[in-house]
């Protein structure tokens, strides 16, 4: 699953254009999702320096996105092309209608467990064709 996360006021405290504490669970989560092989997106309003800045602040914390920003690369490949518009199948945002990262896991699971399910289905049906 591709899922992009925001950084001010999602992973860190919103304190723009410095570099806030934390948010409750957030390191966690992120090594979790990462652990699951998620591909996780820092999806950001930061550019230049302030992102560079982020991305080190991150780094420094065990955090590596392997994408910045941008699509990952399955994603170009596929469509052929990389817009601005960042594509994922689960956006993290504070801005969003965003359970906080108590929920994330759930909400993954829940995820997981709606694709095996409907790949089970479309399986199914192949061998009743």
């Amino acid at each position: 699953m591709v899922i992009a996360v925001d950084f001010d006021g999602t992973i860190v405290k919103n304190k723009w254009p410095e570099i806030g504490r934390f948010r409750f669970l957030a390191k966690p989560v992120i090594k979790w999702l990462q652990k699951r092989g998620h591909e996780l997106i820092l999806f950001t309003c930061r550019e230049r320096t302030l992102l560079f800045k982020a991305i080190e602040h991150l780094k420094r914390n065990n955090i590596e996105f392997k994408y910045h920003n941008e699509n990952t690369r399955e994603l170009i490949l596929k469509y052929g092309g990389d817009c601005r518009k960042i594509s994922a199948d689960l956006y993290l945002d504070d801005k969003a209608l965003f359970p906080g990262w108590i929920f994330v896991p759930a909400i993954v699971l829940w995820m997981e467990w709606r694709e095996k399910r409907e790949q089970a289905k479309r399986l199914r049906k192949k061998g009743n064709l």
